[in-house]
């Protein structure tokens, strides 16, 4: 009976994990289409410039971001947000981050020390440009998060599934349009692009967050200052959390510093596939935080424990398939200039697979108000993150920073796992591995869908 209890635990909140993870699913292909597409059309150095920019602007924006996101998830879960008074306070805050993205661009520049994060042959347009992505961007997260905390994940998906999908469709048409006329894709092109689809995103949050927008303050149950109990909530984990960037992204600058845009453009490309495994959990852990924030109970420790495990094997079955394709797969579809990015990829998976049971696990800790413990976490992973990459970098190029971050990714679990079952006693089987309840579960789950497919019997 146990089983049947945690499958209608998990069904109430399936039509949320299913559609966050069911909407990863349709972006994947319009992903690796659109980045198929750009490496073809600029190469690995041009693309290791524009994949420099990204890093830079997604660096500020952490930098700057406070982890306010998070915190706007949390009090908005608790019911203590006054959302119309948060929504002004979260656009003045935005407006002020791209000021001083700005001005920390102008700032490096000035000083000569620029050319790690933004290419100086741009000119000055790339400074604006990426200080108003970082405003645009800081704004799409508290929308998102708003949404998240009312859970509301499938308004939030749907927004993003809309423009991605245009943007992909935008991107072919572009790159048709300029071949038409002997042009090629170009970063300043691809990063107006992504400036657009990033404003359209924005729109659409906001179109969804309007009946919200609506709710007259006395109506709800509220404080006299939510941007105070989001700051509250947020500041633990802001350090943390910009810990945990330098842990992700620390690589790609010091592969650009000493190995070139050329390895930056390869090394990318084997992340951001590697990374697609976090599919699953990442979907999974956006549903959890609101969850765990609204309720801790030991229901949901043991269904916190359920998807790790099986976000884990989800992640293992994907990264073989990725392992036994990836050689002929990579070069023929990227091209022969990213085989480099093969060997990089292999030497990612490893930590990468472990790290799906971090994302899920970090939610939690999250949620039940100990963001510190991921904070000691990143901490002692950007130890081993930096050392790494400072001893083989030079050296070993790409490969030297996959074998780094894999094994910074890998502590990381061994620490989160620890630190999940010092908080709630579970053991570590229940974590890494599955059960036959784990099958039966999935077969009940999955029972109304199949009910749907199989061939009616005549009569």
């Amino acid at each position: 009976m146990k089983v049947f209890s945690a499958a209608r635990d998990i069904q109430r909140n399936l039509p949320r994990s299913i559609h966050a993870f069911g909407t990863n699913l349709i972006l994947l292909p319009l992903g690796i289409v659109g980045s198929i597409l750009i490496a073809r059309s600029i190469g690995p150095a041009a693309k290791g410039y524009l994949d420099l920019i990204v890093a830079t602007a997604t660096l500020l924006i952490t930098f700057l971001g406070l982890s306010l996101p998070s915190g706007v998830t949390y009090v908005v879960a608790r019911g203590h947000a006054d959302l119309r008074k948060l929504r002004r306070q979260l656009v003045v805050i935005a407006l002020l981050q791209g000021v001083i993205a700005a001005g920390i661009l102008t700032t490096l520049r000035a000083l000569g020390y620029s050319s790690s994060f933004i290419p100086d042959s741009l000119g000055a347009w790339v400074i604006v440009g990426v200080a108003l992505y970082v405003s645009v961007e800081m704004l799409s997260n508290h929308w998102r998060s708003i949404l998240n905390g009312k859970l509301q994940n499938v308004k939030a998906n749907n927004s993003e599934l809309i423009g991605r999908t245009l943007y992909t469709g935008a991107l072919f048409l572009i790159a048709a349009i300029l071949f038409l006329l002997g042009k090629r894709l170009s970063i300043t092109v691809l990063f107006v692009m992504m400036l657009g689809v990033t404003l359209l995103i924005n729109g659409l949050l906001l179109k969804q967050l309007s009946p919200y927008w609506a709710v007259r303050p006395e109506e709800t149950s509220t404080n006299n200052n939510p941007l105070k109990a989001v700051f509250s909530f947020a500041a633990p984990s802001y350090l943390g959390n910009l810990v945990q960037f330098l842990n992700y992204r620390l690589d790609v600058f010091i592969v650009g510093i000493y190995a070139g845009a050329a390895s930056v453009g390869r090394y990318t490309l084997a992340v951001s596939l590697a990374q697609l495994l976090w599919m699953l959990s990442n979907a999974t852990a956006t549903v959890i935080l609101p969850k765990i924030a609204g309720e801790n109970s030991q229901k949901n420790i043991e269904h916190t424990a359920r998807i790790a495990r099986l976000s884990l094997w989800a992640s293992l079955i994907a990264g073989a398939v990725f392992a036994a394709f990836a050689t002929v797969a990579l070069p023929a579809l990227y091209g022969e200039a990213f085989r480099p990015s093969v060997q990089a990829l292999y030497l990612l998976l490893p930590g990468i697979v472990l790290f799906s049971v971090v994302n899920v696990l970090a939610a939690y800790l999250a949620g039940i108000g100990s963001p510190k413990l991921n904070l000691y976490i990143a901490l002692a992973a950007l130890v081993v993150t930096v050392t790494l990459l400072l001893i083989l970098v030079p050296t070993k190029g790409i490969n030297g920073a996959a074998i780094a971050s894999s094994a910074s990714y890998s502590l990381s679990t061994v620490l989160t796992v620890a630190f999940f079952f010092r908080k709630t006693g579970c053991s570590i089987q229940s974590v890494v591995l599955p059960t036959m309840d784990d099958i039966r579960l999935l077969g009940s789950i999955f029972q109304p869908f199949l009910r749907h497919v199989r061939p009616q019997q005549a009569g």
